[in-house]
């Protein structure tokens, strides 16, 4: 039996397929390779740099480019072959005069020299080019792929073009996830990469880089006049305006909302400056018209320099917001600069600080209440009265008091979910309390924000924690500052008139301090007004303070009110308040902040409340049972 040849049985062709499957199969491999490739990039600009070198590579290709003027990206790479060929010039016959003819194609299409555009480009011999279009969500074009190669005798084919349509789907996916669809700015996400992964190269190198951050100062005021449409207008424009003086190497992002940021590599704050002052100059320009009406949008900048000869107490990019804060809180349409020795810099970088342990302690319930006397200066057998304070337990366990947390608390729009906790958490307190329940003149003071005054849900919230507890509304006092009565103040009298009709009391709170007080009292529906602390301190030295505290019980007796002065914590001072005439008083000479179970236990034990001159009263915090 002759011996056979290792060929004798495979059937004709069979090479060619073993071919075609061993090409299929290193193009899966590079398709699954590329995933894990892109994972390791930190943003959109690197996948996409990835994305053409992986494409250009695996086709051997002479250059490539990627084009899309709308997101602000242009990548292209380039071999020796196009050394003196004009590429900025060949690019932009691309998008002007080859890119409109092939829109609407469905797939990529192998273009050969006699199809290229005419010009002084460089393509003196022939060359074969694999060109397609790149599209949005929304299936329109926005810029172009190409790829190029001199014509070798061996023309690209079907396998080419399925190739760069699989590099085309993840380039937009890719366009997608990392560029604003609106501006076609740089995302929040990869601008932070971005930035994280220059420091990081950098870390060591005595290297300068500045950022800028900007806020559009009248954004909101075109949106709420001519709607969404013209709001997203203006952030279109600014975005082109601001790109326009924008250093080579840079980057541009928009953060959230009207927020953008720019990152200057290898410049200093010099000229970080001089780029945040060309774009707010040429923000003046940015006039919002539609018929007879017309808004001037003007920006805010801040800038910080970043280097490895300082260090920055929080993120470069956030330090760069609170120095455009500080720019809209003079006026907008300046810029302003981070100074470290800047106090009102250094509160809002506190601020944001103790934001993130204010989110924590409301969603691990780490605050508590505690309950201050409110003492009768007239009457020794006076009915008890008392203020709900809040505290808020810090990361290492110290208690943090209200001026620690609120101005946080305040930026940040938190006051209504810590206003309506101190509500709740009041009445699960009195809850199992019943003989407390009977002592009907015993009263309670809680303080509410300006910002939760502004908002009606909170309005229906307040009255039915009200109406569903056993406590009668008249033992209800809510302190409401003068500031905030005075900018809320439509809504605050409101709110009042509506708590007063089921019997509750209102106080307005550090009453005095504005210049105006007296004259949007007689508006205020208020029972008792507390006077503000800085004239009650040194009532018994200063004559001036006197003079104010002396005034303001005096309108109240015209006005049938009460008087409350805190502060009070000197036997002068006390002495002189009721010289004055003040009904009450509050303040560590009377009385200190307890846990508001403990108060109440002694409520419910003795008839009265404890007057706490030390930590004489320490039971149990436990809720009742």
């Amino acid at each position: 039996m002759p011996e056979l040849s290792p060929n004798t049985n495979v059937p004709p062709g069979t090479d060619s397929l073993r071919i075609a499957l061993s090409d299929a199969q290193r193009e899966l491999d590079l398709i699954y390779g590329l995933e894990r490739k892109l994972v390791r990039e930190t943003h959109g600009q690197a996948r996409l740099s990835r994305l053409l070198r992986e494409l250009t590579r695996h086709l051997g290709m002479s250059y490539s480019v990627l084009l899309i003027p709308s997101r602000r990206i242009r990548i292209r790479l380039a071999n020796r072959q196009w050394k003196g060929i004009d590429k900025a010039a060949f690019d932009q016959q691309l998008l002007r005069e080859v890119l409109p003819k092939f829109a609407n194609v469905d797939k990529p299409v192998v273009l050969q020299r006699k199809d290229l555009p005419r010009g002084a480009v460089g393509l003196d011999k022939p060359w074969q080019m694999l060109l397609a279009p790149v599209r949005d969500e929304h299936e329109q074009p926005i810029g172009v792929l190409v790829t190029a190669c001199q014509v070798d005798g061996h023309p690209l084919g079907v396998e080419a073009e399925r190739l760069l349509a699989h590099f085309v789907r993840l380039m937009t996916r890719v366009v997608s996830e990392s560029f604003d669809r609106l501006t076609g700015l740089m995302r929040h996400r990869d601008f932070l990469a971005v930035l994280d992964q220059l420091t990081e190269e950098e870390h060591d190198v005595d290297v300068d880089h500045c950022i800028v951050h900007f806020d559009i100062d009248q954004f909101e005021a075109v949106a709420d006049k001519f709607g969404t449409r013209a709001g997203e207008e203006v952030l279109e424009r600014f975005a082109r305006l601001a790109s326009g003086p924008l250093p080579g190497g840079a980057s541009l992002s928009r953060i959230e909302g009207d927020r953008f940021a720019a990152l200057l590599r290898h410049r200093d704050l010099n000229a970080g400056l001089a780029y945040a002052e060309a774009v707010r100059a040429e923000c003046q320009k940015l006039v919002y018209v539609r018929g007879e009406t017309s808004v001037a949008v003007t920006v805010s900048a801040g800038v910080v320099e970043i280097n490895d000869r300082d260090t920055l107490s929080e993120h470069p990019l956030t330090v760069a917001r609170m120095a455009c804060s500080k720019a809209s809180d003079h006026g907008g349409d300046r810029v302003e600069c981070y100074d470290p020795h800047d106090k009102s810099i250094v509160r809002r970088v506190d601020n944001l600080q103790v934001f993130a342990q204010l989110q924590d302690a409301i969603n691990q319930d780490s605050f508590v209440l505690d309950a201050q006397p409110i003492k009768s200066l007239i009457d020794d057998n006076a009915p008890p009265h008392m203020e709900i304070l809040l505290r808020m337990t810090g990361p290492s366990g110290d208690v943090l008091l209200p001026e620690q947390f609120f101005s946080a608390a305040e930026q940040y729009q938190l006051m209504p979910r810590l206003d309506r906790y101190v509500i709740s958490r009041f009445f699960q307190t009195l809850n199992g309390f019943d003989d407390l329940l009977g002592l009907s003149d015993a009263s309670f003071a809680i303080n509410l924000s300006g910002q939760s005054l502004g908002e009606p849900t909170f309005h229906d919230f307040v009255r039915q924690q009200v109406l569903e507890s056993q406590l009668s509304p008249s033992q209800l006092c809510f302190e409401i500052t003068e500031t905030a009565a005075i900018a809320n103040r439509d809504s605050a009298i409101a709110f009042m008139k509506m708590m007063r009709e089921l019997g509750c009391k209102f106080a307005l709170d550090d009453f005095g301090a504005g210049l105006s007080s007296f004259a949007y009292l007689r508006d205020m529906p208020v029972d008792v007004l507390k006077i503000d602390g800085s004239f009650v301190r040194d009532l018994d030295v200063n004559k001036v303070s006197e003079s104010m505290v002396a005034a303001v019980a005096q309108v109240a007796r015209v006005m049938e009110l009460k008087t409350v002065a805190e502060f009070v914590e000197s036997p002068g001072v006390l002495a002189g308040l009721k010289r004055l005439g003040v009904d009450y008083g509050q303040g560590f000479l009377l009385g200190k902040p307890l846990p508001l179970i403990e108060q109440i236990r002694a409520l419910v034990d003795t008839g009265s409340y404890a007057v706490a001159t030390g930590a004489t009263l320490r039971t149990s915090t436990a809720a009742p049972h």
